[in-house]
């Protein structure tokens, strides 16, 4: 009895997964939405899916964050290495073939 009472409650608690884009394929014309059909590339977009997939079997109460070009004051990201070329270089050359939308890390 006690048992099936642990159980119930962990399936009770809320999880929240951050997850990435890189479980779709990259080829829609705009953003993608939450029904939009994953369709990962790689490896690692590839294993996040199963991730979620998996997260969603064991425990309905959950949250799937697919995140993507996260940024912060701390490590290595999009926004520091352009913020450090910029002071080393007097041209930056930039790719221009990726659309985005930034996320701040806090």
């Amino acid at each position: 009895m006690a048992s099936s009472r642990k159980k119930r409650s962990a399936a009770a608690r809320l999880l929240v997964h951050y997850s990435t884009d890189y479980v779709f394929a990259g080829n829609n014309a705009g953003p993608y939405t939450e029904t939009d059909e994953p369709d990962p590339i790689n490896v690692y977009g590839h294993s996040k899916l199963l991730g979620e997939k998996r997260i969603q079997e064991v425990n309905p109460s959950h949250l799937i964050f697919r995140t993507s070009w996260v940024y912060g004051s701390r490590g290595r990201n999009f926004l520091l290495t352009i913020q450090k070329l910029a002071r080393e270089r007097s041209l930056l050359k930039v790719v221009d073939d990726q659309t985005g939308c930034p996320h701040g890390a806090g």
